[in-house]
C-alpha cells in the first residue's frame, strides 16, 4: 500500500500543534517530526498554513459525509458541533497564535462549504437569487463559526440543543426532515 505522505504530514503538525501551538513549529521541526526531506514537503505543501487549509477541507469533507447520513438537520449541525468541541483543545491553540485572522478565515470558508453542500444536498433547493444565496451563506457560516469559537472556549457544551437553536434560524427548507 502506498505512503499518504500528506497525510503524514497532516497528522504529524496536529499533534505538533496539540502540544505547542503553531508560532512555535517550523518546516524543519515538522520535516524533523515526520522524518522527510525538505524536498519531500515542498513537493507536497507551498508552507504550513497550506497543510492546515488542506486537513481542514479534509474534516470538512468527513463531516459532511458523516451529516448527510444523519436523519435531521440537527442531527447533521451535530456533527459539526461535536467535531469542534472535540477539537476544542486543537482549536484555541489555532486562534491564539499569530496566524488568527488566517484561520479564522479558514474557519468560515469550511463552514460555508459544509452549508453549501449541505442545502445543494438536502433535496430542499432554496428559491433565492445567487448573489442573495451567497450573502446568506456568508451570514450562517461567520455566524456559526463563531459559534463555534465560542463553544471551544466552554468546557461544558450541549450539543443537541445548540444544533437544535441554529435550525430554528436557518430557513424551513433547510430545517425541514430529509424524506
Amino acid at each position: 500500500m502506498p505512503v499518504d505522505m500528506k497525510t503524514i504530514i497532516s497528522n504529524t503538525l496536529m499533534s505538533m500543534m496539540k502540544e505547542k501551538g503553531i508560532d512555535k513549529i517550523t518546516v524543519k521541526s515538522l520535516i524533523d517530526a515526520c522524518n522527510i526531506s525538505r524536498q519531500t514537503f515542498y513537493y507536497h505543501f507551498q508552507d504550513i498554513m497550506e497543510v492546515i487549509e488542506w486537513s481542514m477541507e479534509r474534516a470538512t469533507q468527513s463531516m459532511l459525509a458523516r451529516s448527510l447520513e444523519a436523519d435531521t438537520p440537527e442531527e447533521a449541525l451535530s456533527v459539526l458541533i461535536s467535531s469542534a468541541v472535540e477539537n476544542r483543545r486543537l482549536i484555541r491553540k489555532l486562534l491564539d497564535s499569530q496566524k488568527r485572522e488566517q484561520i479564522e478565515r479558514l474557519f468560515v470558508h469550511s463552514t460555508k462549504t459544509y452549508l453549501q453542500e449541505l442545502i445543494k444536498n438536502s433535496g430542499h433547493p432554496l428559491s433565492i437569487s445567487y448573489s442573495d444565496m451567497e450573502l446568506a451563506l456568508n451570514f450562517w457560516a461567520f455566524g456559526i463559526s463563531g459559534l463555534l469559537f465560542l463553544c471551544c472556549e466552554q468546557n461544558q457544551v450541549d450539543v443537541k440543543n445548540l444544533a437544535k437553536q441554529i435550525c430554528r434560524l436557518l430557513p424551513e427548507t433547510i430545517e425541514t426532515d430529509k424524506k
